[in-house]
């Protein structure tokens, strides 16, 4: 049992991720039907050049200790390997999220677009023994101010952390 809030995993699909964002996936129409391939392709936002990394986040408690949210980028992440993993959103809004408005959702193989200002963890929550690995797409400036050259009031950028009683993700 948790002393915080407990957030029960949800299955991750385009209508269930809606409200942060959008799931990578098939349209049901292709944006280029062609011969050898059918094209998709999706509304990324960044108003800088981007930064492409490879994140292994690591096996850790579940325990959502900081959030952020940007508003410059529409961050994604592509889970690529290793164990599934969990993510935790809440809802674009100018306020920081009660711990009752986080949701979290299980990605294993899958990818996602948070809209921008969508309020997410910081870290995501592997649910095995291996870390999560990610393609991560960003911008530059964003990462700049957040890892390169650390700010303690960023720009770009909103981070929270829930101090007492961090919100638990709850696992079977």
């Amino acid at each position: 049992m948790t002393s915080g809030h407990g957030i029960e995993i949800e299955t991750l699909t385009p209508e269930a991720f809606a409200p942060f964002g959008r799931v990578f996936h098939p349209h049901e129409i292709p944006d280029f039907d062609l011969p050898t391939k059918s094209v998709h392709r999706f509304p990324w936002q960044c108003d800088g050049p981007l930064i492409l990394q490879l994140i292994s986040f690591k096996p850790q408690p579940f325990k959502v200790h900081k959030i952020e949210r940007h508003f410059h980028v529409t961050e994604s992440r592509m889970h690529i390997g290793g164990s599934p993993t969990v993510i935790v959103v809440s809802e674009p809004a100018e306020e920081v999220p009660t711990p009752a408005k986080l949701r979290a959702f299980r990605l294993d193989r899958q990818g996602i677009m948070f809209k921008l200002g969508t309020w997410h963890a910081v870290d995501a929550y592997p649910l095995g023994n291996e870390p999560g690995l990610f393609l991560f797409l960003s911008d530059k400036e964003t990462q700049s101010e957040l890892f390169d050259n650390p700010v303690a009031e960023p720009k770009r950028s909103i981070i929270r952390t829930y101090d007492e009683n961090p919100p638990e993700i709850l696992v079977d």
